[in-house]
């Protein structure tokens, strides 16, 4: 039962993460602006990355790192994760998307490279002792 919950937190992250670079993709096409941003997404965030941190958080312990690098991508992970969920909170609490004007569509660019980056790890990551690991 814990594997299945672990696996279900895992792709959270990694369709967060993939759907992510997809809108980053859209808006670097498209040229879209941020404050005219669907609320649907904000809670798609809120809730997928709430889910998402806490199964992140808890099996730190557990990953079997592929390397040096990976520890501390994992912990950018989370803190990209806690932030997103805190300024989407804030636009469904406010209920406006201004906060958001601090990112110009150039900045989707850079966005595009690590949210792939994020996608990519989040659907590859192994856990130690339990039979959740991507088949991916």
């Amino acid at each position: 039962m814990r594997s299945q919950i672990t696996k279900l937190g895992l792709h959270t992250t990694a369709v967060l993460y993939t759907g992510g670079s997809i809108g980053q993709m859209l808006r670097v096409i498209t040229n879209f602006q941020l404050q005219n941003l669907p609320y649907i997404i904000d809670w798609a965030i809120l809730i997928l990355g709430s889910i998402g941190t806490v199964t992140l958080v808890s099996i730190t312990t557990r990953i079997a790192y592929r390397g040096r690098w990976e520890k501390p991508v994992h912990f950018m992970i989370i803190i990209h994760l806690v932030l997103s969920i805190a300024l989407h909170a804030w636009a469904i609490l406010v209920h406006s998307h201004d906060v958001f004007g601090v990112f110009p569509v150039e900045y989707s660019y850079f966005a595009l490279l690590y949210f792939v980056f994020f996608a990519w790890r989040s659907w590859t990551i192994k856990v130690r002792n339990d039979d959740v690991a991507s088949d991916a």
